[in-house]
């Protein structure tokens, strides 16, 4: 009978239980569902950017480039020498060319011309030294003067003359660096030249035709216009006789001395004309120039006077030295005069 009753007591625990769980209301409870698939990815679509967006992030190439071309408005550099010498010891300077010769650069470039030859004694030559009288430049089709701070230009090398043999030298001119516009002011002249020097007896490379200079301007002849007949006049006796008085001679005008105040110059009192031969160890170069003008003597700056004169000591080293003298403003006026100067020591 206990065991009957103990039954029915669980069984209706067991009820009482489920009716609980039910709610025994309307509202239902929400299962939770899990899952046992992995959480589904996202893609992104990509978007093709137009090709003339600007772009402030990522990175491009910039290619940066340079070039070595002459000024393509001068079409010609027109070059008047009128004497070429060269210096071999003991015997000093011996003309190779002594007339006037024109030529022009730009068609020489690339290519050589023969200037002149002449036959000279054997030796070692150290130097070379032309004169520069004119210099004209076509611009825009337009023919202009340039200026030549120095109508003497020396360079040094060292070349052989033997016996029933030619030995060949090349003036290379760099028109880029000789030429310096100055605007308003002008062209300057200021020749970098190379001296190239063959072997006695090679043949070296191919020559051409040399170049002349511009052609004239073609100015059309005047007509000439006969002048009306005068009437004819009764001519009447003098009444006295008129003595002729010899014309007074006008003497030439004096070599003015540059105004250190005024126009930009540069002028070298000591060597005179630019080269000298000694038996010091040292040189006093001097010389003058604007007083606004800064000047270096190989590349040593000196002190200017208040009257535009200037004094530099160098010193020489056995045989040929040169000396480089520069003087510029801060206008952009530059000039350069090279000397030569030779130390013998004598022995």
């Amino acid at each position: 009978m206990n065991k009957q009753l103990l039954s029915l007591a669980l069984l209706g625990l067991a009820a009482m239980a489920l009716v609980a769980c039910s709610g025994g209301g309307d509202e239902e409870a929400s299962p939770i569902a899990i899952s046992t698939q992995p959480a589904p990815v996202s893609t992104a679509t990509a978007i093709a950017k137009p090709t003339n967006a600007d772009s402030s992030s990522g990175t491009g190439t910039l290619e940066v480039r340079v070039t070595d071309a002459p000024d393509p408005s001068i079409t010609a550099v027109y070059v008047t020498t009128a004497n070429i010498e060269v210096s071999v010891a003991e015997l000093g300077w011996l003309s190779v060319i002594d007339e006037e010769i024109t030529f022009e650069l730009l068609a020489l470039e690339g290519v050589e011309a023969v200037l002149g030859t002449a036959e000279l004694p054997v030796g070692n030559y150290t130097q070379v030294r032309l004169s520069v009288t004119e210099v004209q430049i076509e611009k825009d089709g337009e023919l202009v003067t340039a200026e030549v701070p120095s109508g003497k230009i020396r360079l040094v090398g060292n070349f052989e003359l033997v016996a029933d043999e030619k030995t060949f030298i090349s003036l290379d001119f760099e028109v880029d660096k000789s030429l310096v516009d100055r605007r308003r002011q002008g062209f300057l002249f200021k020749p970098v030249i190379k001296l190239a020097v063959g072997e006695p007896g090679e043949k070296g490379p191919a020559t051409v035709a040399l170049t002349g200079g511009p052609e004239p301007a073609t100015v059309p002849a005047a007509t000439r216009v006969s002048p009306p007949a005068r009437p004819t006049t009764p001519s009447v006796p003098p009444t006295a006789t008129a003595t002729s008085i010899p014309p007074t001679p006008t003497p030439a005008p004096p070599t003015e001395t540059p105004d250190a105040v005024g126009a930009f110059f540069l002028d070298i009192l000591e060597p005179v004309d630019g080269e000298a031969v000694v038996t010091t160890t040292t040189f006093e170069v001097t010389g003058r120039t604007s007083i606004d003008a800064l000047v270096s003597v190989n590349d040593t700056f000196v002190d200017v006077a208040v009257d535009g004169t200037f004094r530099a000591t160098v010193t020489l080293e056995e045989g040929p030295n040169i000396i480089e003298v520069v003087a510029s403003t801060a206008e952009g006026d530059e000039s350069s005069i090279v000397l030569v100067i030779i130390y013998e020591t004598g022995a």
